[in-house]
């Protein structure tokens, strides 16, 4: 029973951690009209933007974290059976630095580094998405045909750009299938 509700525990915190607004998923960037090279030098320079950004994690995730790594903590030291749970998680959590999320166990590196992976990830899209907009270009969602067919074109390779082109570049597309970037149709 202590396993059930010390892992309902854990489970219920990190449903708790926020996460970023959800992106529609094939999700492509259109600007009527623009030339290959354009594009192509576009999604380049845009793409670099991106490169020498200093990316953080917020203090609120930080504090979620180590709350979630503290009831992880918790459930372990529950599982061994030791009678005094609570005063063992606070020694251990009082010993180490508030700053040292990772530290408890390899299972909640993994879950930390999946949290912080998506914050970074966002931090640096929305960069490359700046630049994008500043450039005219628009958010569109992919009909499902069209993304099965970019699933199968290799990554960076010149089929793959001029299939995304020929849509991207589409002024009929574009106004069909616009989306804001919390992911509701133009």
């Amino acid at each position: 029973m202590r396993w059930i509700t010390s892992g309902a525990l854990v489970g219920s915190m990190l449903w708790c951690l926020p996460v970023a607004a959800k992106r529609p998923d094939n999700l492509s960037w259109g600007k009527a009209g623009v030339t290959m090279s354009d594009y192509a030098r576009d999604a380049a320079e845009c793409s670099e933007t991106s490169r020498y950004v200093t990316t953080y994690i917020a203090p609120e995730r930080l504090k979620q974290l180590d709350a979630l790594s503290a009831a992880q903590l918790l459930d372990t030291v529950m599982q061994i059976g030791s009678s005094n749970s609570m005063n063992i998680v606070d020694a251990i959590t009082k010993l180490r630095s508030a700053d040292d999320i990772a530290r408890r166990t390899n299972t909640f590196g993994a879950k930390y580094v999946a949290v912080i992976s998506l914050d970074v990830r966002d931090q640096l899209q929305a960069v490359i998405d700046k630049c994008l907009v500043e450039r005219g270009y628009v958010p569109i969602q992919l009909t499902s045909d069209q993304a099965r067919g970019l699933h199968k074109l290799k990554r960076h390779s010149p089929e793959r750009t001029a299939y995304l082109h020929a849509i991207d570049s589409d002024a009929a597309v574009i106004a069909e299938q616009i989306v804001s970037l919390d992911g509701r149709q133009g």
